[in-house]
């Protein structure tokens, strides 16, 4: 074994392979957090969206728009009970 194998050997090749595993790591953990397209049904009760997945896929979500029908409570004003001091 020469001396020019035995550096690749024990030098380049480990580096490659943590630089191939940083470089995966990265490309896993990245932020697919955002939306594509995005649906309603006839009805507008279901949402339809559409994410990334890791690489190169797409997933399709679905939720329920009941919960946001709800009223939004009146303000509470309490100008009346304040003093001007």
């Amino acid at each position: 074994m020469n001396a020019q194998y035995a550096a690749k050997r024990g030098i380049v090749r480990p580096a490659h392979t943590m630089y191939v595993a940083t470089v995966a790591a990265l490309l896993y953990g990245m932020d697919f957090d955002y939306v594509t397209k995005m649906r309603y049904n006839k009805d507008k009760d279901l949402v339809f969206v559409s994410r990334p997945d890791r690489m190169w896929g797409e997933s399709e979500h679905v939720y329920e728009m009941h919960h946001l029908e709800q009223l939004v409570p009146a303000p509470v004003t309490a100008m009346k009970d304040m003093s001007a001091n």
